[in-house]
């Protein structure tokens, strides 16, 4: 999904590696001060800390549905599961090698869907279209669960993350499904497809054509919580230029191959990344929210009643982004922001095969 990095000044490495080598990382271990960085767009919740999410889904789910009414004791255990998952510590598979598709994305996006779950509920009142708690409990799973089909097996340790891309939807799916048919919310495993909500490609129109009432209004939260969790990031620029561009490069999502056969750059190094984030925001997510999502984004003012920090936080990063693109070179992000991925995988910091001594 969206953008980022600079102009390599070492000459070493092309520029579509640069990056990677000095990227900063923070341990998942709770910290009694989370860095400012690692904060929501509201500032009070660390996104890099899954029981601090988890505490706040809880209270965000408690205050709308009552404190007894959903299973919350599956809630903490699976922000507990999905922060073992991307450690590397859940039986069968690697850690998460990837520094932008990483814990921090996953926890941002399950705390802004609790978000707009709530404000729903508060618009809805006591109207036949309310959601369930055990369906406020599933979106709130289902999003924190939507990107580990990135997580890698223990039998793919020859792949990195980046290179699942194509198929990681499908896999979350997989993951989701088989996850939730052992957990209380077992009647609701096959609403696991919901995560295909968040692939940009499809026609969502037809993908939601077949499902019906909360199921849907689940899918279009899904599908904005996750853009939303994404340009709010007060890193988001930062986060593009250093850690996406490298995950599209290692994943082939950096060109296209056309009609005939040529192949085509869409990204010529991290800064045209950067570049071309206002046209991807104005074309391709202000679309999907306004449009294919119904705009229940709106559900965040609701819930905040009348501010939406996420909004704002989505303009400041465009008119930063404005402001960098004007300027140029001296522009760019000089920074390295914190992932939550603990180690990097070698292949991130590899340098490109020398030639073939000559014979």
């Amino acid at each position: 999904m969206p953008h980022a990095m600079q102009s390599c000044t070492d000459q070493r490495l092309p520029a579509r590696w640069y990056g990677y080598d000095r990227c900063a990382i923070v341990s998942l271990v709770k910290s009694v001060r989370a860095p400012r960085s690692l904060l929501d767009a509201t500032n009070t919740v660390s996104i890099g800390d899954d029981q601090a999410v988890a505490d706040a889904t809880d209270r965000i789910l408690a205050q709308c549905f009552g404190a007894g009414s959903f299973d919350r004791e599956l809630l903490h255990a699976s922000f507990t599961l999905v922060g073992r998952l991307f450690a590397g510590e859940h039986a069968g598979y690697l850690a998460c090698d990837m520094p932008y598709h990483d814990l921090r994305h996953s926890l941002d996006t399950a705390l802004v869907m609790a978000r707009l779950i709530a404000g729903y509920q508060s618009e809805q009142g006591v109207s036949p279209g309310v959601l369930t708690p055990e369906h406020g409990l599933l979106g709130v799973l289902l999003s924190l669960l939507h990107d580990a089909g990135f997580i890698r097996k223990t039998s793919e340790a020859a792949l990195c993350g980046p290179q699942l891309v194509a198929e990681h939807e499908s896999r979350s799916v997989e993951f989701a499904r088989s996850y939730l048919g052992t957990t209380s919310l077992a009647k609701h495993a096959a609403l696991a497809s919901l995560i295909f909500a968040t692939q940009l490609g499809p026609d969502l129109k037809e993908f939601f054509a077949g499902y019906e009432g909360r199921a849907i209004t689940l899918g279009q939260m899904l599908g904005s919580a996750d853009l939303l969790s994404q340009m709010s990031d007060r890193c988001y620029l930062e986060r593009c230029f250093y850690h996406l561009y490298p995950e599209l490069v290692l994943g082939g999502r950096d060109r296209v191959r056309t009609a005939d056969g040529q192949e085509q750059l869409l990204y010529r190094d991290a800064f045209d990344l950067l570049r071309k984030t206002p046209g991807f925001y104005e074309n391709i997510v202000r679309k999907r929210l306004n449009q294919d999502f119904q705009q229940v984004a709106r559900l965040l003012a609701v819930h905040f009643a009348g501010d939406d920090p996420y909004a704002e936080a989505i303009h400041c990063n465009l008119d930063r982004c404005a402001r960098m693109v004007a300027e140029g070179p001296s522009g760019l992000p000089q920074r390295e922001p914190i992932t939550t991925t603990r180690n990097l995988a070698a292949i991130y910091h590899a340098r490109p095969p020398r030639p073939a001594p000559a014979h």
